[in-house]
């Protein structure tokens, strides 16, 4: 699958592309670390579980607010995946692929913070915060406040 890129993960900076590098779990779909850019030196922020409609579906209830759904996330105006690695038929196979399935994003790390002095936080993409924050398609942010990495 090649690492994915996505924003709305972080609330103090939806415009951050967040690099996540997946792979399969016995227990369930999949877990991702999170990293605030592909740079070498790149911060781990968090990670992220993945996980089929049928384990969403057995969830208790208080939980499932925790957890967004793919179908509706991967949409170019809200977390406009991307697989930099892939063709453009490759990425649409695999986010085709993914679109039955829920993810829950848990921060470790504030990429504004010079240290993980940030307590962890499971982030609420689907929250009118992250919804309703402007970022296009077109947002490729690269270097920035919230790239801490690639400043040093």
């Amino acid at each position: 699958m090649g690492p994915l890129t996505a924003v709305r993960h972080v609330f103090d900076d939806p415009s951050l592309r967040v690099w996540h590098f997946c792979k399969p779990n016995d227990k369930i779909m999949m877990v991702c670390q999170l990293y605030d850019s592909n740079s070498p030196n790149a911060t781990l922020i968090g990670v992220k579980y993945m996980i089929t409609t049928d384990a969403y579906n057995q969830l208790p209830a208080r939980e499932k607010p925790n957890w967004h759904y793919h179908k509706i996330e991967s949409a170019p105006n809200r977390v406009d995946p991307k697989f930099p690695q892939l063709s453009e038929r490759q990425q649409n196979a695999t986010l085709k692929k993914l679109e039955e399935s829920y993810g829950k994003v848990i921060l470790t790390w504030n990429p504004s913070d010079k240290g993980p002095v940030y307590p962890p936080q499971v982030i609420q993409v689907q929250h009118p915060f992250m919804v309703n924050t402007t970022v296009t398609p077109q947002t490729e942010k690269t270097v920035g406040t919230f790239n801490q990495t690639l400043l040093r």
